[in-house]
């Protein structure tokens, strides 16, 4: 069919000679692949290359680089929150610890209060 979409976009086909690479001593009539083969055999291909994945910068670059500086940087880390702001974050902390110690005081008190109401009626 010439109007077929599939035909346009070439699935289905097999590699033209115009498509084939062209390497010494392989004729081009022996190289025929099938497109829906090219993924099952760039898999196979790549199945080879363990060194494929991240082992992190080669080891080279690793002794290149300065860490003199390395020290100044966590020190000036540790001190990026204001000893001012972590005194006030200390005090909060401690006075809604002890809300919350007079909230469940409450909430004891409470039930007792409403054990005795039902006790008096």
């Amino acid at each position: 069919n010439p109007l077929d979409p599939a035909r346009d976009r070439g699935i289905g086909r097999s590699l033209s000679r115009r498509d084939e690479p062209q390497s010494a001593g392989i004729s081009t009539s022996d190289m025929s692949i099938e497109v829906d083969d090219v993924l099952k055999i760039l898999r196979e291909f790549l199945q080879g290359f363990d060194k494929l994945r991240d082992d992190g910068p080669p080891k080279e670059i690793l002794d290149i680089r300065d860490n003199s500086k390395d020290g100044e940087y966590w020190e000036a880390l540790t001190h990026v929150i204001p000893k001012r702001t972590l005194k006030l974050w200390d005090a909060l902390g401690a006075a809604l610890w002890e809300y919350h110690k007079v909230l469940t005081r409450r909430a004891k008190l409470l039930s007792e209060a409403t054990v005795l109401q039902k006790q008096n009626s």
